[in-house]
């Protein structure tokens, strides 16, 4: 089946969230479970379209001038230029009337070769890329937060590539319940825009079931989920069309 750039995360949301992952002990609901991974794989499946992806391909001063879209419930303090970090800075904070809040803080750091930080990065002179999300979700007294770190490298040869290592980290009320490694994923600059990666894999860990993320390549990916008790695995392949 062929799916948009964007129906991967879709993909992986509705799967992971169908299997409940409960979690004996902690008090872990299914509508909490379920914002949880929803909120996990929304995460890694997004950071590069909408923060430092977007600002190298766009180029920042473009990027920097497109107002976001505020709704009533919604506060954002765009991207802005931070000296004491030497990188920049994005808060958006959603607010329910339901009393459900969530807080996104991106930071996203440029660097070139030698290491020095930039304020005004591009493809030509940005070698590595930082970037830090963290989502805290609270309701009802309760806290799920998940912590995404990516270590990203430039490469202009052969071609255009952005390649990106990192972990995932998942607290409940302040208990690990999730753990996560991105290995080299790699996505390639063509056609002005960056592409779905073409290697590289996610992997999840979560106390009852593991989730694995495969880039196969040419728009395609696979994600396998595991029941850790029964060792039994299911296995769902994804083909984006990028045209």
């Amino acid at each position: 089946m062929k799916k948009s750039s964007t129906a991967l995360s879709v993909c992986l949301c509705a799967l992971i969230a169908s299997t409940g992952l409960l979690i004996p002990g902690c008090g872990l609901n299914n509508s909490l479970s379920d914002e949880f991974a929803r909120m996990a794989s929304q995460e890694v499946a997004n950071m590069s379209s909408n923060s430092s992806g977007m600002i190298l391909g766009k180029g920042l001063a473009k990027t920097a001038a497109t107002a976001d879209t505020v709704y009533y419930d919604l506060t954002i303090n765009p991207y802005h230029w931070d000296a004491t970090i030497g990188g920049y800075i994005r808060t958006a904070t959603v607010v329910g009337s339901d009393g459900y809040q969530r807080v996104r803080v991106d930071t996203v750091i440029f660097k070139d070769a030698t290491g020095a930080s930039l304020q005004f990065p591009s493809l030509a002179t940005c070698k590595t890329i930082s970037h830090v999300r963290n989502v805290t979700n609270t309701k009802g007294g309760t806290e799920l937060d998940i912590r995404v770190v990516m270590n990203s490298v430039i490469n202009l040869t052969p071609d255009t590539t952005h390649v990106k290592n990192g972990t995932i980290t998942g607290t409940y009320d302040g208990d690990q319940v999730a753990t996560g490694t991105i290995t080299n994923v790699t996505r390639a600059f063509t056609d002005g825009k960056w592409q779905f990666p073409r290697s590289g894999t996610v992997a999840v860990d979560f106390p009852h079931r593991t989730y694995d993320v495969d880039f196969t390549g040419n728009g395609g990916a696979t994600l396998t989920i595991t029941n850790k008790t029964t060792n039994k695995s299911t296995v769902v392949t994804i083909q984006v069309d990028e045209q």
